[in-house]
């Protein structure tokens, strides 16, 4: 190698001048790879979702005339562990009507919904979704019933 008095550095590595390109490109490759990780962290930060434990109280409720009748729920959400989940969205439809809330730091949300039966029909259902980040969705058709009595 020869080197160059007035600027101080060596001259004439072919070896660092072929080897550019291709440093330039496996950098892009990691770069790229880690761009996406982070991406795909910030967009869904649970990779594996738990599921939910919930339990509703009552699951069978009485009303007595025509007229539609203010019903009270209370919702408890755990995880697989019986630890209560903050913050998740309870909501309970049906029956033409439906209304919607969030659990407390205890896991529990309290629902009115104003239910009514058509005349002749003694019976109906009520369905149950409930979200929370970083658990798998709950949804169940028919968990709670509406009773008539005559």
């Amino acid at each position: 190698m020869k080197r160059r008095k007035d600027l101080g550095y060596f001259i004439g590595d072919d070896h660092a001048v072929l080897g550019l390109p291709l440093r330039v490109t496996v950098s892009l490759i990691i770069g790229a790879v880690a761009l996406s990780a982070i991406l795909s962290y910030i967009l869904n930060p649970c990779l594996f979702p738990e599921r939910l434990i919930v339990t509703v109280n009552p699951m069978v409720t009485t009303i007595s005339d025509d007229e539609a009748t203010n019903a009270s729920f209370l919702v408890h959400v755990n995880d697989t562990k019986g630890h209560p989940i903050t913050g998740a969205r309870v909501i309970i439809k049906g029956l033409g009507g439906g209304c919607c809330g969030f659990t407390d730091n205890k896991g529990s949300a309290n629902l009115v919904l104003q239910v009514h039966l058509d005349p002749g029909i003694l019976e109906g259902y009520l369905s149950l979704t409930i979200d929370a980040a970083c658990h798998e969705p709950f949804e169940q058709l028919d968990i709670i019933k509406i009773v008539r009595t005559i």
